[in-house]
């Protein structure tokens, strides 16, 4: 076996930064060759097959292990294992969305520089600072701020009565720190109780989406973590690192950043979400399921209504759910099966074109 000249050129740049000799980077590439040689797929090996395997199997023991162990207080039944559905089942709304913010010098490098930005990404709502009463028979809205909220979140209430004034007008009193809408008696009950949601909804400051920014040191640098998600806002502050701030939420990182940037996160969570549930998995598997998932150039989810609802195959798609739907379907269609895959070929009691299933022998008769 050869070595591809791409790989012979890295190892030289790689091998002159750290001064080895002639024949010790023939030492290493004739290692490289052998470990390659050992580890390559043989040909026709059903990969789809070993993978779905290899990446299922230890998911079932750990969802059993889990139900087994549930009641067991020492412990924790977050396994990893709902992360995982999340992301082969391709959801857009996450159950903790995070994202994990780089920052530029010297933020990266001050911890009050990067606390102070951190609390400035923080979204801050009105009914964050304040209780937004209502008065149905007086047709009035009342909102009472918290002085110490306020003060504590370092929230400006000029600015807020400001934004609350461009939504709608009132009176505000600076002893009792209320501020006071007198609403038109004929308004509709269900508009005024409407306008309410709206001013307790009302951003006030911070990117919208981000519930809490929290400064943690990894390495030798200040990182910010934060809980809510909001990758296109973020990238666009001068004090982020945009080259490695990334969000785990895929369908965002797909829109702001490209399907193959969705591709490479979807190996990273599902490798983090294994190692979480102590689940070894060669990375290779889960390239496989990432590939398949953004072909098409979409986040695709793996299920009825994704891939397995998509395949070619009438059988295939059959043999996984909703059976009686699909025979129909074909049917009704006048759709043919030619019987290339696996499954199809395993319904109909005929060798899988897989393996040895694939060759051909020819005998000489003399």
């Amino acid at each position: 076996m050869t070595l591809p000249e791409y790989i012979k050129e890295y190892v030289a740049e790689w091998a002159k930064e750290r001064g080895l000799k002639k024949k010790e980077i023939e030492e290493f590439l004739k290692f490289l060759e052998e470990y390659i040689r050992e580890n390559a797929v043989d040909p026709w090996e059903a990969i789809g097959i070993v993978t779905a395997q290899s990446l299922g199997e230890p998911a079932t023991q750990a969802t059993l292990r889990t139900f087994h162990m549930a009641g067991s207080a020492e412990v924790s039944v977050a396994s990893g294992m709902d992360r995982i559905l999340e992301i082969v089942d391709g959801l857009k709304k996450i159950q903790t969305p995070v994202m994990y913010v780089y920052l530029n010098p010297p933020y990266n490098k001050d911890e009050e520089k990067a606390r102070e930005f951190a609390r400035s990404l923080e979204e801050i709502i009105v009914s964050d600072i304040a209780v937004v009463k209502e008065d149905f028979v007086k047709k009035t809205i009342t909102i009472v701020f918290n002085k110490k909220e306020i003060e504590r979140r370092g929230v400006d209430i000029k600015a807020v009565i400001k934004k609350i004034e461009g939504k709608v007008k009132g009176s505000f009193d600076e002893k009792k720190y209320v501020y006071k809408i007198q609403l038109p008696k004929d308004m509709p009950l269900m508009k005024m109780r409407k306008l309410a949601q709206s001013l307790e909804r009302l951003q006030i400051s911070g990117l919208k989406g981000i519930k809490r920014a929290l400064v943690k040191k990894e390495g030798d640098e200040f990182i910010i973590t934060t809980s809510g998600t909001n990758l296109k806002a973020i990238l666009k502050k001068k004090e982020v690192d945009h080259t490695r701030t990334y969000s785990n939420n895929i369908h965002e990182v797909a829109e702001v950043l490209g399907i193959e940037a969705a591709r490479y996160l979807i190996i990273e969570e599902l490798y983090k979400a294994y190692m979480g549930a102590k689940l070894l998995v060669d990375k290779r598997h889960l390239a496989l399921v990432a590939d398949a998932m953004t072909a098409r150039g979409v986040i695709t989810p793996i299920g009825r209504t994704g891939i397995a609802g998509r395949k070619g195959s009438v059988l295939a798609r059959a043999a996984f759910e909703e059976t009686n739907k699909h025979l129909v379907e074909a049917s009704a269609w006048n759709e043919v099966d030619h019987l290339k895959g696996i499954v199809e070929n395993l319904i109909v009691g005929l060798p899988i074109k897989a393996g040895t299933g694939r060759v051909k022998l020819k005998m000489k008769l003399r």
